[in-house]
């Protein structure tokens, strides 16, 4: 008798999964999906795994932030459910180096050569001199400047 309860009350909380469709994602890169009626709301399970970009009501972009599970639920005005996703969010495999020193990690990106690239979970300090580059060559990138004029010495003052 237990075990039939149990099974009936485990089938009604796994059901609303079965009913999700699941997509998978590759981190840092970006998929797009459409809707077959237009949408209202997007919610994001947990926005630090993945997120969207509406494109329009029925066309938004989902992008892979960080490898794990979320999932991502489509409302119509009315607030009924359009889509319900799982989305699994693969960490870039190809041409990837991950090096293991005890409990710290660094990832590299290789191609002719290999260069540390930024990975959520890896060592906080390779991780921090890399997002430093990155945001000095986004501002670099905003204020017009050169990347030689400034290694030279010459940029602005």
């Amino acid at each position: 008798m237990k075990t039939a309860l149990f099974a009936a009350l485990a089938s009604l909380l796994i059901a609303p999964a079965a009913f999700a469709q699941q997509l998978w994602v590759t981190m840092d890169q970006v998929r797009s999906y459409t809707v077959d009626r237009p949408a209202d709301s997007i919610i994001v399970g947990n926005p630090g795994i993945a997120d969207v970009s509406v494109q329009n009501s029925t066309q938004f972009l989902l992008f892979g932030k960080a490898p794990g599970l979320t999932n991502i639920i489509v409302l119509d005005e009315d607030g009924e459910t359009i889509k319900n996703l799982q989305v699994r969010v693969n960490p870039p495999s190809s041409n990837m180096l991950v090096y293991h020193r005890g409990s710290s990690r660094t990832t590299y990106n290789c191609t002719r050569h290999c260069d540390v690239t930024l990975t959520v979970g890896d060592n906080p300090d390779a991780f921090g001199l890399v997002n430093a580059q990155v945001q000095t060559k986004l501002g670099q990138a905003a204020n017009g400047e050169d990347a030689r004029d400034l290694q030279e010495g010459e940029g602005p003052q």
